[in-house]
């Protein structure tokens, strides 16, 4: 209620502020253009009156009341250099001249406010959003795929999925996500925003530049800010929106009928070809049954569109934003799953006195997602071609007559469960809103000198979750006897409140500016879920509780969550003299309720030197622009486990005993409790962190490059470590891990006649390395329920969670190179039952001693790219334009755990590349092993066989447009775009793109997108 007080007193003060008289002014009018004659789209303000300006419109054309005493106007837009210009009249043709991307003048968004771009001492990266905007993607953060240096996103093709995001490397075992800022409200992640709807983003990747967000900021910080208005500004509406259809792209090619009919005989397993010809026909050994379990799975098409209508304007008191957004995208797998979202965004500022100004930003998400099964995309890679998606003869299967392994002879199970069957019987719905208002009032109490800024932001998101299983029937494995519900309800209320005082002054060539800010912070979450059984399978009566519709009484309850609340101070401090010698230093003191000690201290400073300005650079004709900067600061992680601050009782049978057994009688079970006698005081991780770089310019501004090194060293990493001969574990910050390397951003722009081209050309390397374990030797990890077969694994000097296991060097082609093999005649003299044969995998003695033992595993990679890049191409051409993206990675390793769990279930199918691969004799192959060898445990070990290369390079984008004039003052353009549609990888699965530590278990597959869209202003 208070919130909904608030938002109409808002609304209510703007509605009064705007009646307000408007001071005399002319009117001036005018477009602007490039080089080439070419609208565009730019900033124009009024020198020395602050809060004056507008907006070019698509065409180029402008008005803007102007105060009878101002006597210029300044212009700038992104890639254009900036001009200031002495108002002539009141008709003005403006034509603006590249600056092939670097303009000193540009404001980039940083912490707490913005800076120029040529006073920047960090690596601050300033994403172009109208590149960003051409991708037909859900979330922003794909969007900014291979466009920005030192940021990985790892995108997934479930709708509504949320991206992995990784800002230079990890170094953390518990959270590498970054701090996403939107608007002044902490984030997890922007998933709900459009990309239609920002206007700035930046990527603050360093201490220098992040150090101001202090203990949440080790990861890297993406500051958000969202269109609004300017005031001057004719009310402009704005359509942008796309249709597009999904496709399945790099499908995986599973062995046919014919090819695992052939494989199951050549490895033994006669019977199941001759129960898949007895029952659903075929001739001898060749079955007629040909199920394409991808292809029943999969989609051949499915729908995405995204409609976009922006409101701005202003008059000479009053700016307003109003945005209406709706994105529909059904997923690619042929089941229910899909994601449904609209925004309404609202921005409004008043200028309710020349030194007094009150703004309110809003933001409504509400969403419905329909997540599917993925379970069903693992299970398609098992399941046996020589079985049915459906089988009327089983009068037992209901309600829908699905097919099962059981009717060839395969055991049943969840990894041979009927795949289509899997994500039909599914129903996992999650809806809810999301409410981001954000109210701020900002003085100037000395003109152009001191100004203080309060603004509240808040956050209430309430989510509600229903899983459901109906009551079926398939084989005695894949059943539901009893349908089961479970609701719950989850809610996080956040909110931030920022007090900023900014002081800006200069004397002569001397400008500093100094921030002195404090800001509060509570967060909170809570969940509550109820689960019942035997519920109806009308959604009707999904509902839980004595006198609901639905189910009487629960059969399972259960409350989750936690309240933290922070307070920090923190000040910023830029100095520059003559534009030429630059300095940034910030502190930050950080108290937080999540840990006994509640205090951490996150200093940082940056150097910069501007050569190009130095007097011996005068007479130089090659660098435009040579910058040099340098940073150091430290950063902090507080998403990892808080204290528990009480101590922990364990309970269940390791802790309870049996009394009174006496002969063949036996005794009572008598609980037991235990005390955990151990507890640490647990601390955020901190990262340490210096970055030295270099900007340039040159060939008239036409070339422009920025090139930076980077060390950052993560402290304190907390992980959970063994008690020795205790089952106790204890939690605490025990190690270090390093991660550092190279990133180079280029960009080229030109213009040939009415051809203009701009070619971007950005790539980061990264080395990781554990430093320190706490005095552990190594730390064991992997995909669940496979650790132990398929470890990852940690050690001191090595990458994080690389994969641990034998190299093969081959596969042995005759008895004679097996018996001349130490550690093939050791192993058949230790197994004479089972022996090494012809088409088994040869391993690496890597310690010589003529064994293969635990010292001869290796550090066979891991899922971490030692190279991401990214190339981006844009053409113009008259009316036409077109744009080129690429991205890909290299260095990086993924393990094919789908074709590792023959090690359990030999009776799964196989892609077609292993099938048509095996050994079938001397020569054949020195890669894969024999079909009998397929299924062998001793091909079947942890090993480089199993570990594949993860490099790709994707076609990302290619967008055509063309645009055109309805009645002159309709700016349209019309295009249409690929997304995704190549990718080039030697990898044997969907796709390279796997989250986590790299284990590919079938993921859910990235698709291809073609889409038609329209872009309108009036």
């Amino acid at each position: 209620m208070k919130k909904c007080v608030l938002i109409l007193a808002m609304i209510t003060l703007l509605s009064c502020v705007h009646g307000y008289v408007r001071a005399q002014s002319r009117t001036v009018t005018g477009s602007v253009t490039d080089e080439a004659g070419n609208p565009v789209i730019a900033s124009i303000t009024v020198k020395g009156v602050p809060g004056i300006g507008t907006t070019s419109t698509e065409t180029g054309s402008f008005s803007l009341s102007v105060p009878q005493t101002a006597d210029s106007l300044i212009v700038s837009a992104v890639g254009y250099a900036r001009q200031i210009l002495v108002i002539s009249g009141t008709v003005m043709d403006i034509r603006l001249a590249p600056d092939g991307g670097f303009n000193l003048d540009e404001v980039v968004v940083v912490g707490y406010g913005t800076q120029r771009k040529g006073d920047l001492t960090a690596p601050v990266a300033s994403v172009n959003m109208e590149n960003a905007t051409r991708r037909t993607v859900s979330t922003p953060m794909d969007a900014l795929q291979g466009a920005v240096t030192g940021v990985q996103v790892v995108s997934s093709g479930a709708p509504g999925s949320t991206p992995t995001v990784r800002v230079r490397g990890v170094g953390s075992l518990n959270n590498e996500n970054p701090l996403y800022v939107v608007d002044g409200m902490f984030m997890d992640n922007i998933d709900f925003l459009n990309p239609n709807d920002i206007a700035d983003m930046s990527v603050l990747k360093d201490a220098s530049g992040a150090a101001i967000y202090g203990v949440r900021a080790a990861n890297g910080v993406i500051i958000v800010t969202t269109k609004r208005g300017s005031l001057n500004m004719k009310p402009r509406v704005t359509y942008n929106g796309y249709v597009g259809v999904q496709t399945p792209n790099n499908v995986l090619k599973m062995a046919d009928g014919a090819q695992f009919a052939a494989y199951s005989l050549a490895k033994g397993d006669r019977y199941v070809v001759d129960n898949s010809v007895e029952k659903f026909g075929g001739q001898d050994t060749r079955p007629a049954m040909d199920t394409d379990w991808y292809n029943e799975l999969l989609r051949s098409q499915a729908l995405i569109t995204n409609h976009n209508v922006d409101v701005q304007g202003g008059s000479d008191k009053i700016s307003y934003t109003f945005g209406v957004n709706y994105l529909d995208q059904d997923g690619i797998m042929d089941a229910e799953n899909y994601h449904r979202k609209y925004n309404i965004r609202m921005q409004a500022e008043a200028r309710v006195a020349p030194w007094l100004k009150i703004g309110f930003t809003g933001h409504l998400n509400n969403f419905n997602q329909f997540s599917p099964n993925n379970a069903a995309f693992r299970q398609a890679y098992f399941a046996s071609p020589l079985y049915p998606v459906y089988d009327p003869s089983l009068e037992l299967a209901n309600p829908v007559k699905f097919g099962t392994s059981a009717s060839i002879g395969i055991p049943t199970g969840f990894w041979f469960n009927n795949p289509i069957a899997t994500a039909y019987y599914n129903h996992n719905e999650n809806k809810g809103f999301q409410i981001l208002p954000s109210a701020y009032v900002e003085a100037e109490f000395w003109r152009k000198k001191l100004t203080f800024r309060s603004q509240l932001s808040q956050r209430y998101q309430s989510t509600h979750a229903i899983a459901y299983t109906p009551v079926y029937y398939i084989d005695n494995d894949q059943r539901s006897d009893r349908s089961y519900l479970r609701s719950a309800q989850e809610r996080n209320t956040n909110y931030i409140l920022d007090n900023l005082l900014t002081y800006r002054d200069e004397a002569g060539a001397h400008h500093w500016t100094m921030l002195l800010g404090q800001s509060v912070r509570e967060e909170r979450w809570r969940e509550t879920w109820v689960s019942a059984n035997d519920v109806p399978q009308s959604p009707e009566f999904w509902y839980v509780g004595q006198g609901a519709q639905g189910i009487g009484s629960a059969t399972g309850y259960g409350e989750g969550g936690f309240r933290n609340a922070g307070v920090s101070f923190f000040t910023r401090g830029t100095y520059d003299y003559d534009n030429k010698y630059l300095l940034t230093a910030t502190f930050r003191a950080d108290g937080s309720s999540k840990y006994q000690t509640k205090w951490g201290y996150f200093p940082s400073v940056g150097l910069g030197w501007v050569l190009s300005r130095e007097g011996f650079m005068e007479n130089q004709s090659l660098f435009d622009l040579l910058k040099i900067r340098g940073s150091w600061g430290l950063l902090g992680n507080d998403g990892i486990q808080p204290n528990a601050g009480y101590a922990i009782i364990n309970s269940g049978n390791n802790n309870s005993a049996i009394f009174g057994s006496v002969g063949t009688s036996y005794g009572s079970r008598v609980p037991g409790y235990r005390v955990s006698r151990f507890f640490t005081q647990v601390r955020w991780e901190v990262v340490e962190e210096w970055d030295g770089g270099i900007d340039f310019a040159l060939l008239g501004n036409r070339l422009n490059g920025t090139v930076d090194y980077y060390y950052r060293r993560t402290k304190d990493l907390a992980f959970s470590r063994p008690i020795p001969f205790l089952w106790d574990r204890v939690y605490g910050n025990w190690g270090s891990v390093a991660n550092s390397g190279w990133e180079i951003g280029l960009d080229w722009k030109d213009q040939a006649g009415e051809l203009g081209y701009t070619i971007g050309i950005n790539a980061t390397t990264l080395k990781n390395r554990v430093v320190d374990l706490g005095g552990l030797d190594n730390i064991m990890n992997g995909f669940p329920e496979w650790t132990a077969e398929f470890p990852a694994r940690i050690e001191e000097n090595q990458p994080i969670n690389y994969y641990y296991g034998y190299e093969v060097v081959g596969v042995y082609q005759n008895q004679a190179e097996i018996d001349a093999d130490p550690i093939a005649r050791q192993y058949n003299a230790a197994n004479p039952g089972s022996p090494i044969q012809p088409g088994y995998l040869k391993y690496k003695d890597q310690n010589g001693n003529g064994e293969l033992d635990e010292e001869d595993r290796i550090n066979l990679g891991n899922y971490l790219p030692k190279l991401t890049y990214g190339l981006n191409i844009g053409l113009t051409y008259k009316r036409f334009d077109f744009n080129l993206a690429l991205q890909g990675v290299a260095g990086n390793k993924i393990h094919n755990l789908n074709r590792a769990m023959r090690r359990k279930y030999p009776q799964m199918n196989a892609d077609e590349a292993f099938i048509t691969g095996l050994w079938t004799g001397e020569g054949s192959t020195n890669k894969y092993p024999s079909a009998q060898g397929s299924v062998a445990s001793w091909n079947l070990q942890a090993s480089s066989f199993f570990v594949e290369s993860g490099a790709y390079l994707r076609v990302q984008n290619i967008q055509a447009g063309y645009s055109f004039n309805i009645r002159e003052s309709i700016p349209v353009r019309v295009f249409a775009t690929a997304d995704r549609p190549f990718i080039f990888t030697g990898y044997n699965g969907f796709t390279p793109e796997v989250s986590g530590m790299g284990y590919d278990a079938n993921v859910y597959p990235v698709s291809a997108t073609y889409s038609l869209g329209l872009n309108v202003t009036f």
